[in-house]
């Protein structure tokens, strides 16, 4: 009986002594380095978040009236607006001084946009026809060819009605539309030869009654 029992210490002490009978405790164990993994993986992908998903839209807008900038940035993925201001142009200017002094402006977005990280750097830009939201902005104006357009046509009413009737798109297939075709076709060659040639309107075509020209009743921007 006395051989068969023996003391707990000295069983433990046994096991310490046989070649590989504990883990060497200094190796990573499994779930630590699948931590270190995970770990890696979420810095990685919160890193490529920052840099490179779009955050911040920025689209550009133009009066199709005098040709002043504006400039929305909105919320990406909700389209909540951050801010919106406006920018003189040498056109509006011109305008302001030569034609109206004051008027309700029009607002036209143009085919291009920005899109931006959260630190304001941009990682897309667009540039597609489909983003304007009327045919004027397919004239690519400039400022100096939307002065020149007013100084070249013989009353600058025709002109400015001429515009509003390109500010936004009418339905495809409509007498309306027709009539925005027929204005951008017109337009769209005598820029091309760099207006030049006479003023491809006759005195008051396309000037309806329904299109405001008196800058106290001004036409409402399109949505």
């Amino acid at each position: 009986m006395d051989n068969i029992s023996r003391d707990p210490g000295q069983l433990q002490d046994s096991r310490e002594n046989i070649p590989g009978a504990t883990a060497d405790t200094s190796a990573p164990q499994p779930r630590q380095f699948g931590r270190w993994i995970r770990s890696i993986i979420l810095i990685t992908l919160g890193l490529l978040f920052l840099f490179y998903f779009p955050v911040i839209g920025e689209t550009y807008f133009r009066c199709a009236i005098c040709g002043m900038n504006h400039t929305e940035k909105r919320v990406t993925v909700f389209g909540w607006l951050i801010s919106a201001w406006e920018r003189p142009t040498e056109s509006s200017d011109w305008y302001q001084a030569n034609v109206e002094p004051v008027h309700q402006h029009v607002w036209v977005r143009s085919g291009f946009s920005q899109q931006k990280n959260c630190f304001g750097q941009v990682v897309l830009m667009q540039q597609l026809p489909s983003l304007a939201s009327g045919p004027f902005s397919w004239l690519y104006l400039g400022e100096y060819r939307h002065i020149e357009l007013y100084k070249r046509s013989p009353d600058p009413v025709q002109a400015r009605a001429l515009l509003l009737k390109l500010a936004h798109f009418e339905p495809e297939g409509s007498s309306e539309r027709k009539v925005q075709d027929e204005i951008f076709s017109r337009l769209w060659e005598w820029r091309s030869n760099e207006m030049q040639a006479l003023w491809p309107f006759d005195e008051g075509e396309f000037v309806s009654p329904v299109q405001p020209t008196d800058p106290d009743n001004p036409p409402s921007s399109p949505d």
